[in-house]
């Protein structure tokens, strides 16, 4: 097997507000997929890694709880793209997005971002494009259910396709 260079290495971010499902979109992806976690809640990181579309994507997944800053900024230092996964059934963590937005592309720049508006196979989830009309968003909005793995892949597809069209 040829090894492959360094610039098929990509660092994604997942990342969004607490309890949106960010930790079970990482663990869909890779074998041994790592998650630093207390009593079910990420303290730390997820991490994973794994091939898709010839890239070796190194997945890393944030703690959603704004108390958590420094870890959030810490892990998403040296990104090329970040997936903002959201409650879609719970517009009240919507106004997060915003300020969590900032705090990650304040150390890894201008990079590419997508919305995965998860939990999209619960009673009362809110469709994709009505979750982009309400974030004013210009991106993609990519309906998931992490739980049941429905749009992950797609969603990373998605966000390497926007990652080697920026580079």
């Amino acid at each position: 097997m040829e090894p492959h260079s360094p610039e098929q290495d990509i660092k994604i971010v997942v990342t969004g507000p607490y309890n949106a499902g960010k930790s079970e979109f990482v663990q869909k992806f890779g074998t041994k997929p790592i998650n630093v976690a207390v009593n079910g809640t990420t303290v730390g990181l997820d991490f994973t890694h794994d091939m898709i579309e010839n890239f070796h994507v190194h997945i890393f997944g944030t703690p959603g709880q704004d108390h958590f800053k420094d870890v959030q900024q810490c892990v998403a230092r040296g990104a090329s793209g970040i997936i903002m996964v959201i409650d879609s059934t719970d517009p009240s963590t919507f106004s997060q997005v915003e300020a969590l937005t900032k705090r990650i592309k304040a150390v890894c720049g201008r990079v590419p971002l997508i919305i995965c508006a998860n939990k999209q196979d619960k009673p009362g989830a809110l469709p994709p494009e009505k979750i982009k009309q309400m974030l004013g968003f210009k991106g993609k909005v990519i309906g998931t259910s992490a739980l049941r793995g429905d749009g992950t892949r797609t969603s990373l597809v998605e966000i390497l396709k926007q990652i080697k069209k920026s580079q």
